[in-house]
């Protein structure tokens, strides 16, 4: 967390979304694998793919309990929690079908079905997935209310032109102040100018 003040100030929250992202991915990753593993060595003659759905589904629930309240606390919703959900489930059903290409391809294509080859398959496909995944939640799930939105070009109004404008309000001032978009300094003089 240190190296993060060496980046630009844009990039700060995304640094940290993306760490935490990448923690939860390891543990997310390592319960997927250990379903998985499971059900190859447990359930005799189980399918690789239906495996991996499995596996994907138990994995799916963690990841989002874990991304709505550890990764992206800081992003209220803009939409209900049951449609959070629904987007979480359908952008990790595309990330399962990557995966699941890459895990048929190996077995049905390759003719490949080794324990060994299929989990390459699965770690390749969970790679691809995860980049896809995280680059889906912060974009259509777990995305800023458009509230924080008109505070931050507030923030970036303030600091290139020194003022939030004519049409700023007070309220929209101290939103921007309260989601640290703007100095004390900054502050102090907007609602100066308000009053």
């Amino acid at each position: 967390m240190r190296l993060v003040r060496f980046l630009p100030e844009r990039f700060h929250q995304l640094a940290h979304e993306a760490l935490k992202f990448g923690l939860v991915g390891v543990l997310n990753t390592l319960i997927n694998l250990a379903v998985f593993n499971a059900l190859l060595v447990g359930i005799h003659d189980v399918g690789r793919v239906k495996a991996n759905v499995v596996a994907t589904v138990v994995a799916t629930v963690f990841a989002y309990m874990m991304s709505r309240y550890w990764t992206f606390r800081d992003r209220p919703s803009d939409h209900s929690t049951s449609r959070e959900f629904v987007l979480f489930v359908i952008f990790n059903l595309i990330g399962l079908g990557i995966e699941s290409a890459l895990i048929g391809t190996t077995v049905y294509i390759l003719g490949t079905n080794s324990i060994l080859a299929v989990n390459i398959a699965k770690v390749l496909g969970l790679g691809i997935g995860t980049v896809f995944r995280f680059w889906a939640y912060r974009t259509f799930v777990f995305r800023g209310t458009p509230a924080t939105s008109e505070s931050e070009a507030l923030a970036a109004a303030a600091a290139t032109t020194g003022t939030l404008g004519v049409e700023a309000t007070l309220e929209e001032i101290e939103a921007a102040y309260s989601d640290g978009l703007l100095t004390e300094e900054q502050f102090t003089e907007l609602t100066a100018a308000q009053r």
